[in-house]
């Protein structure tokens, strides 16, 4: 009878006389890994999975094998685990298929009272299936659609998990996210629980791990802090990596990464050691609701992050080849990830509908002038491309044009407001346009200080305006402080601007005790798309430009139109559309606007399917930049522009009204 043994931290088969055969030394040899010494067979895999697969191997050509006392102890803790992990799994994949309503009411210890109705805070009832499939689950994956509560539903899983104390327990939590989203977990945090009348929440309960933390102080952090937030750029770090190690290693850690999409990539940094860090906490989370391009790739780090023992789907590389424009692989993989993920979906959120109003804004003699010069050589270029190689720069080319229809003065180094102009008309081209600020006013830029004038109050509304480019932002700052007499605050992602200076704007724009109170904000959706709640206050966005971004024009509405908000608000969208003074042709501004409807169509059809599905994401959600990653929008831009300068236009397509 054949026999398998630990012996000495190695694997080690004696095989009889039945099973000493070339098949099964074949298979030892080149598919197990296994060596032969003497009459031994052995292996440094001793991993109970090695062990099955070798026995019931040999078992399948005849004959008994048995196992050591070792082995069999292996086995059968294996079995436990995957016992255990496979009811999980089950109990999961039902609260998952239960309908919203089945849940009743889900009671939180630490959750205060809502200083509005006087009652504790709850959570909605489709925020409560997420919770109660983490719980079951242990880690899980909260893909809900931004503006979900996906903060909220994350703290109730922490909360509720340390205060039943079911296995795995946890009593302390750890959250990964980007450093813009640490204002976003302390405010949350004190909201939910400050006017908690049976248990005291000091305000110094969470710490955020900066620049100044010390990293041989972080292991001894939870010693006094219950909360550690800390950002991806810092765990890769391998003097924080090691620390937190440590830290993970002396209580029970729930570990949550926030914006889990920033790991990605396997390859990255960031990936490797938020991998390393998985199995020192006793569960784990993932929040995101951004989509990304190759998702299916793109989810394998995220979910071996969650399992780190299970390989849901197998070796990475293995995977991406598998799944790759293989949509039989990709359907299976999505059928494996089913019971660990929830999500909320857009149509669940049931908040009053909008509808963005457009502002047609002329542009003004020279802008005009400007605009059309740099179009008609993007045109001559482009077919001439082989010789200059214009079809390279597609995208700087798209940036120029929105440059030219939302203010020429972005050309020069000079992006003050100017209110007294002079008369630049006997001056050339070139230096028209750097000198265009002293001259006039673009379209957009007097348009949107008629429309403050009529429609908006500023000393008592509250109104943020976006802007892509910084010199806009400067000069809409200088235009409403010297003609508005308001204060503004920016945000515009320059490196001048410290996380401090950020958040203290934002605590300004809210009206937070203790601060200067301002009604006007101005930020560039590339800074402030994601991780900032604004709709307590603000229910008014104004977009000076837009670019063929979907991801920043989807993301930056959520900032004021999201879960939390009063029931009878209406959230106005007002978006300033450059147009040409002396024909309807298409500008860029128009084809943006054509392109954004038709992308938010179809990530509005994405948002409202529960399940994982591609759909179209790497048009979807550009990621690269002003001009994105398609350039099918760059091809429908140069046509709308040949219908302009030549004799030779192409049928109008179908607008999207």
């Amino acid at each position: 009878m054949s026999k398998i043994s630990i012996i000495d931290n190695s694997l080690s088969i004696r095989l009889d006389d039945v099973h000493n055969i070339r098949s099964i030394q074949k298979f030892l040899a080149n598919r197990m890994g296994f060596r032969l010494r003497g009459t031994l067979w052995v292996s440094n895999n001793v991993a109970a999975e090695n062990i099955i697969a070798v026995r019931e191997y040999i078992q399948s050509k005849g004959g008994n094998v048995i196992l050591d006392d070792i082995c069999q102890q292996t086995v059968q803790e294996f079995q436990t685990i995957r016992q255990g992990f496979e009811n999980r799994q089950e109990e999961a994949r039902e609260i998952k298929d239960s309908p919203d309503n089945s849940f009743g009411d889900l009671p939180i210890q630490e959750f205060g009272i809502n200083p509005r109705t006087g009652q504790r805070w709850e959570l909605k009832n489709y925020q409560r299936k997420p919770v109660l499939h983490a719980l079951a689950a242990v880690n899980s994956a909260n893909f809900s659609v931004p503006g979900a509560g996906k903060t909220w539903m994350a703290y109730a899983t922490y909360f509720l998990a340390k205060e039943r104390q079911n296995n795995p327990q946890v009593n302390r939590l750890l959250v990964v996210c980007p450093k813009p989203a640490f204002q976003v977990w302390e405010g949350e945090y004190k909201t939910i629980t400050e006017n908690n009348p049976d248990e005291f929440h000091p305000e110094n309960n969470i710490y955020r791990i900066t620049e100044d933390t010390e990293p041989t102080m972080i292991p001894f952090l939870p010693d006094n802090y219950e909360i550690i937030l800390i950002n991806y750029e810092k765990v890769r770090n391998q003097r924080y990596e090691a620390a937190l190690n440590a830290m993970l290693g002396r209580y029970d850690f729930f570990l949550l990464l926030d914006e889990s999409h920033k790991i990605k990539g396997y390859e990255t940094f960031t990936g490797t050691a938020i991998r390393e860090l998985a199995n020192q906490a006793e569960r784990r989370m993932i929040l995101t609701g951004t989509p990304m391009p190759n998702l299916h790739i793109g989810l394998w780090n995220q979910f071996e992050f969650l399992f780190p023992d299970e390989n849901l789907l197998g070796e990475y590389d293995i995977f991406k080849k598998r799944v790759k424009n293989n949509e039989g692989e990709q359907r299976r993989a999505e059928r494996t990830l089913y019971p660990f993920f929830t999500r909320v979906t857009d149509n669940q959120l049931d908040l009053p509908e909008t509808r963005p109003v457009i502002v047609r804004c002329p542009m003004e003699i020279t802008q005009q002038k400007i605009y059309d010069t740099i179009a008609h050589r993007i045109l001559i270029n482009e077919a001439n491309r082989r010789q200059i190689n214009a079809f390279e720069q597609w995208e700087r080319n798209i940036t120029y044009l929105i440059m030219a229809a939302t203010d020429p003065g972005l050309f020069s180094e000079n992006h003050q407001y100017m209110s007294d102009l002079i008369d630049l008309g006997g001056v050339e081209l070139e230096e028209m346009i750097t000198r265009y600020s002293e001259g006039e006013l673009a379209g957009k830029i007097q348009d949107l200080r008629s429309f403050l004038n009529s429609d908006v109050n500023l000393d008592e509304e509250k109104i943020i305006i976006w802007c892509n480019f910084r010199g806009t932002l400067t000069k809409v700052q200088d235009m409403i402080e010297q003609e508005f007499g308001v204060g503004v605050r920016k945000i515009d992602g320059s490196p001048e601007l410290s996380l401090e200076d950020k958040e203290r704007s934002l605590r300004e724009f809210r009206g937070e005790p203790g601060e200067t109170e301002v009604n006007v904000l101005i930020a560039n959706p590339a800074s402030l798309a994601e991780s900032v709640s604004l709709h307590q206050v603000c229910h008014h966005a104004i977009y000076v430009d837009r670019t063929f971004n979907a991801t920043h024009w989807i993301q930056s509405k959520k900032r004021i139109h999201r879960v939390g908000m009063d029931d009878d608000v209406v959230t106005r969208y007002t978006i300033l559309k450059s147009t040409f003074a002396d024909s309807d042709d298409q500008t860029v501004d128009e084809r943006i606007r054509r392109s954004l409807l038709d992308k938010e169509r179809r990530m509005n059809q994405f948002l409202n399917d529960p399940g994982i599905n591609e759909n179209e994401m790497e048009l979807i959600w550009n990621e690269n930049g002003t001009g994105g990653n398609d350039y099918d929008d760059y091809a429908g831009l140069l046509e709308s522009q040949r219908r302009r300068y030549t004799n030779n236009p192409e049928p109008e397509d179908d607008a999207n009204n």
